[in-house]
């Protein structure tokens, strides 16, 4: 048997309130002891860092991740678990901070956090955590994602799982060894063994919602769309990531080249076929493995991924449950401020700096396509105005990268006779240290979803108290109910008549519709078909900038848009709607001369 014993209960620091005892769970898995918390006035138990699966070492690099047998003996749940191994980026820190690495560092990194409120429930919904960070950073140990405060208040059981990320979790050679897609698919052990074990800590198996952020809302799509994991779950919660990211999934070629090309960076042997090239990887430092270019990601393996996500989607070829789903006001900001090209600045982006970072940051448009976008986000009555520009690539880069993907994939699950839920968080906290041209940024719901403005200590508004009471009930009454309604429903059901979605920040709770049709457009159908109908390339001057911009590996939803062909963005073309004319958008074929 699998043997698990600590002598005695490790102190650690979690914050004010706790009593180094006695939460104490027997379950299939084995005998846990976790920690009692308190908080707001009852008490939570905590687990913290429970094993799910056998530590991906030695052999077992690469592969995909094994279950645990039962274990003997009791295990001490009290420390945050291990961090799977990822680069150190204290990028952006100065913009958000609070977001770096908190524990070690380690290729034993597959374990889990468990929440439970008090009185312990009896088939309580359940609510699964899958964090973000572009598949190649993240960590259920840090602070942000505590889930005692979404347990106390709404009576759910929450769970956060590790996944491993970067090369460590999505190399790819095509064998068992390396099938690829292992971050993905540590999440589904983590989900069996919820769907094994959660009962024991008073949740219900079959009231299972997965929510995430950025690639964990990502993950979160693909888990709908693949066979294997549409059985361990029930709902899910999209915020700020769909599947719908060609730049991000990559084909099994693709993906096998950028695992061939890190061999040999560090001096592996490529040409003897997969197997030598993994042996040798096998046997490198775990730090080597994830520090430098090129990154992995999701690949088409065939079996978690088993066809492109975007014809997946249009084809109806997905767990058809209810979702929940949205985005940030100022998504693309971030990544702006973060990865904006060389000279980049605010107040300092005339139109030719416009025109750069939408080439380095789109893959595959071509001169007429980058026009088409100027066109639509730019105001031609201020063309010296550096703010409306730094803008207007935000609205830009947030409705291609986000809102028009989520209102893609409502509409796709509301044609199969399920029902999606949208909203647009925007609302800038108060103790945020961004500079106030940034708006709502990418991550800046995370806090108000899990109670973070419930702790006095961060320093938020009573008005963010109530919008995050507010946030974890319809959360809940999602993952509960399927329905994110309380007693004073305002929060509309998406139809594609409508396009409605819930605002949501410190006003009064309301819906918007007809949101984004025209934008939406542009991006879904004009763009694939002009890139269909013409082959007109990019200005020499903005390929070199494409080819030595930081703003080249655009981290947006967790893709690097340059890191794959350029020919990905037409190949989506081919899938969508074309023959469209310039009357589509602007009511006249006036705009461009073509």
């Amino acid at each position: 048997m699998f043997l698990y014993v600590l002598a005695a209960v490790c102190a650690v620091l979690l914050g004010p309130g706790e009593v180094q005892a006695a939460a104490d769970v027997t379950a299939p898995a084995g005998r846990v002891l976790g920690l009692e918390q308190d908080v707001s006035g009852t008490t939570v138990n905590t687990f913290l860092g429970i094993p799910f699966a056998h530590p991906p070492v030695g052999a077992r690099r690469f592969r995909r991740a094994e279950r645990l047998q039962p274990w003997d003996g009791v295990y001490h749940a009290t420390r945050k678990p291990n961090a799977c191994i990822q680069v150190d980026d204290s990028s952006g820190s100065d913009v958000l901070p609070g977001w770096e690495i908190n524990t070690p560092k380690s290729e034993d990194c597959l374990y889990l956090n468990v929440w439970q409120p008090t009185p312990v429930p009896t088939a309580a919904a359940v609510m699964v955590w899958i964090y973000g960070g572009s598949f190649t950073s993240g960590s259920i140990a840090l602070d942000i994602y505590d889930g005692r405060y979404l347990a106390a208040t709404e009576g759910v059981v929450v769970v956060s799982v590790n996944y491993r990320v970067s090369t460590l979790g999505f190399a790819y050679a095509g064998t068992n060894d390396a099938p690829g897609n292992m971050g993905l698919t540590d999440q589904l052990v983590a989900l069996q063994w919820v769907q094994d074990n959660i009962a024991s800590f008073g949740g219900d198996p079959s009231k299972v919602t997965i929510f995430g952020e950025s690639a964990g809302a990502i993950s979160a799509a693909l888990h709908l769309m693949s066979p294997e994991s549409r059985d361990v779950f029930n709902r899910a919660i999209l915020q700020s990531g769909t599947a719908l990211y060609e730049e991000l999934i990559f084909s099994p070629d693709d993906m096998y080249g950028n695992t061939k090309a890190l061999a040999e960076r560090l001096g592996c042997p490529t040409e003897q076929g997969p197997a030598a090239m993994m042996a040798c990887l096998r046997e490198q430092d775990a730090e080597s493995l994830v520090a430098g270019y090129p990154p992995l990601y999701p690949v088409i393996d065939g079996s978690f991924i088993q066809q492109n996500p975007v014809k997946a989607l249009d084809d109806g070829q997905f767990k058809q449950t209810d979702i929940l789903l949205g985005s940030n006001t100022n998504e693309g900001m971030l990544f702006l401020i973060l990865y904006g090209i060389p000279g980049y600045g605010v107040g300092s982006v005339d139109r030719s700096q416009f025109i750069q970072n939408i080439y380095a940051m789109t893959t595959g448009l071509n001169e007429l396509a980058v026009e088409a976008v100027a066109f639509q986000y730019t105001d031609w009555l201020r063309p010296d105005d550096g703010d409306m520009y730094r803008d207007a690539l935000d609205t830009a880069l947030t409705d291609q990268y986000y809102f028009c993907p989520n209102f893609r994939t409502a509409r796709a699950h509301t044609r199969v006779g399920t029902t999606a839920y949208m909203y647009e968080f925007a609302h800038r906290a108060s103790n945020v240290v961004s500079p106030d041209w940034a708006g709502v940024l990418h991550t800046a719901e995370i806090p108000f979803v899990f109670g973070g403005p419930l702790n006095a200590t961060l320093g938020y508004t009573a008005e963010e108290v109530e919008l995050s009471r507010r946030m974890m009930r319809h959360w809940a009454n999602f993952a509960k109910t399927g329905n994110p309604n309380n007693e004073q429903a305002v929060w509309s059901p998406y139809t594609e008549s409508s396009r409605g979605y819930l605002m949501l920040d410190t006003g009064a709770p309301r819906m918007v519709t007809g949101q984004k049709a025209k934008e939406c457009a542009l991006w879904d159908h004009y763009v694939p078909a002009l890139l269909n109908t013409t082959d007109t390339g990019k200005p020499e001057q903005c390929q070199a900038v494409e080819e030595s911009s930081s703003a080249a590996t655009f981290w947006a939803q967790g893709l690097a848009v340059s890191s794959r062909p350029s020919s990905s963005r037409s190949k989506r073309g081919s899938q969508m709607h074309t023959g469209l004319r310039f009357q589509l958008l602007f009511g006249s074929s006036y705009y461009l001369d073509v």
